[in-house]
């Protein structure tokens, strides 16, 4: 397989902005800007930072914020693992109301949610400091929720927020929710990795992409078994000039002119001239990747393969049609992953597809932590859901060291 170039150049970008100038209907929200990117970890520092300040000012925020002191301590002390994190391209805060019916209460300025009655409760008396910034940082925190919603596919797993909030969200003007944020006395994020384990192995050192990854998934509201991932993949039924579109789109993240040709039923002659422009060399030629069991052979390669499941279904929800889903799962897995990425293009074109065609590869939960992760049904290899323990809770994401090791034995 290549590791050939994920980063889309301004070309492409330029031609689906194009695209909608002229009054088509393509979204522009497939990939996750260099601005949106530098966004979301400036919110992450600075809203982290004000979480340790409240604390260590007004303890009783500890169950607001879903994280106590001696947790926002240990945040601070490991810069390393602190590094990894917060320069992920996803938000390390949730909202603490997560039911659009709770922020309807006081959107609306309708009858208080016995959340938002037991939120307001739980706040002590606060200084006139700390109480100024939670407005700052509510408003600051819901702006940015607007901005990811409204230019990326993918906000719901970015955001850590379930698909009916996002909904409600998404078509509420944001002068409206500046003005009901004003009557609200409590922040409204709290800390996304709500999960005891976490703070365990983040102080341990074992921070990597791959347990960043796991626990995304694991605090999610959005479960992967339930998201749709049966689309018609034999027709995409697309214009000419979109499938040209997307086949460009998909090459300059690495895809292969054959794959390309094969699923948007390209000139093959034109296709390879496409990715020779894009990249500057031949397409790969060889075998294209054919084996379902190597997607669950080690621990990294199926956490990353579940990531990938993950974040396309989400695309899928989110009305993206598959090249769309796919696109945007390539783009938020570059940026995650780097150049530890081991699912490239064409195995995530090969790993989806199969999993709409068959049952060769399932989900299924981990009968520890309840994740939903990738699991072989194949005749190469059979593993029992009842029996499935997943990675994160069998701590082999744990060190770079072992991923290493793992990604090197294929």
């Amino acid at each position: 397989m290549s590791d050939a170039p994920s980063l889309v150049s301004e070309q492409e970008k330029d031609k689906i902005m194009q695209k909608q100038m002229r009054g088509q209907s393509e979204p522009t929200n497939l990939l996750l800007s260099a601005w949106l990117v530098e966004k979301i970890q400036r919110a992450n520092f600075g809203l982290t930072d004000f979480m340790r300040r409240a604390l260590a000012a007004h303890r009783q925020m500890e169950n607001v914020f879903a994280l106590s002191l001696p947790d926002m301590e240990t945040f601070e002390k490991y810069i390393g693992a602190k590094a990894t994190l917060m320069n992920m391209p996803f938000m390390a805060l949730a909202p603490v109301l997560d039911d659009p019916r709770d922020w309807e209460s006081f959107v609306d300025g309708v009858m208080s949610s016995q959340k938002v009655e037991a939120l307001t409760e739980a706040m002590p008396r606060l200084d006139q400091i700390t109480s100024r910034d939670i407005y700052h940082y509510n408003q600051a925190y819901v702006q940015l929720i607007k901005d990811v919603l409204h230019m990326n596919m993918l906000a719901v797993p970015l955001l850590g927020v379930s698909i009916e909030l996002a909904n409600y969200l998404r078509q509420l003007p944001m002068a409206r929710l500046e003005k009901a944020i004003g009557s609200i006395r409590f922040p409204l994020f709290r800390w996304r990795f709500d999960d005891p384990n976490f703070w365990m192995e983040y102080a341990a050192g074992w921070v990597t992409e791959e347990t960043v990854a796991h626990y995304l998934m694991r605090t999610s509201p959005v479960r992967t078994d339930s998201l749709p991932y049966k689309h018609i993949w034999t027709d995409l039924r697309l214009e000419r000039e979109d499938k040209e579109i997307y086949a460009r789109l998909m090459m300059a993240q690495g895809c292969r002119a054959s794959t390309a040709i094969d699923l948007f039923n390209l000139n093959p002659n034109k296709a390879r001239t496409t990715y020779k422009d894009i990249h500057g060399v031949s397409s790969p030629c060889g075998c294209r990747a054919n084996s379902l069991p190597w997607y669950v052979d080690n621990a990294v390669r199926r956490l990353q393969a579940t990531v990938y499941v993950w974040l396309y279904r989400n695309g899928l929800a989110a009305g993206g049609n598959i090249p769309q889903s796919l696109i945007s799962a390539n783009d938020i897995m570059a940026k995650m992953f780097g150049k530890n990425l081991m699912i490239t293009a064409d195995r995530a074109n090969h790993l989806t597809r199969s999993m709409a065609m068959d049952s060769r590869l399932t989900i299924a939960a981990c009968r520890g932590c309840s994740t939903d992760y990738v699991l072989s049904n194949s005749e190469g290899k059979i593993e029992l859901a009842k029996d499935f323990s997943c990675p994160g809770c069998n701590y082999l994401l744990s060190t770079k060291a072992q991923a290493s090791k793992r990604k090197t034995s294929i």
